[in-house]
């Protein structure tokens, strides 16, 4: 049970990482205005591709990967940690330094339940899952 716990996470993560790098790195500036950022130049596309899609292409391979053991699952499960953890920290900053949620679009509304989880999901995999 706890192995199928961690294949579901990886599984999940790797789609909406995989997701995620697609939506970028094919419509980048449709992406960027749902983060609330617009692209004036070309290296706002080269930034949103390198930021988004190539990292998150990246980290999704990497959880396909672990998937059948060509990678250890622990380590993706620690990137993951450390990807969402990142992630997390940030907006926490964003939030005492905003004071508050006030004038942030659903998108990054819905991208701090997202982190939150993700951050959750891994630690809890990293925990339980079993070494094999």
């Amino acid at each position: 049970m706890r192995h199928l716990f961690g294949t579901i996470v990886l599984a999940v993560i790797a789609l909406f990482f995989l997701f995620t790098a697609g939506m970028s790195g094919l419509a980048p500036r449709e992406f960027a205005a749902r983060l609330g950022l617009a692209i004036s130049t070309a290296d706002g596309y080269n930034e949103i591709r390198a930021q988004y899609a190539g990292f998150f292409f990246v980290a999704g391979a990497l959880c396909v990967a672990a998937l059948p053991g060509a990678v250890p699952r622990r380590s993706a499960f620690i990137v993951l940690a450390v990807v969402f953890g990142g992630l997390i920290a940030g907006r926490a900053i964003s939030l005492v330094a905003n004071r508050g949620f006030a004038g942030y679009n659903s998108t990054i509304l819905a991208l701090y339940a997202i982190d939150s989880t993700g951050l959750i999901l891994a630690l809890t995999a990293l925990a339980v899952d079993k070494v094999l």
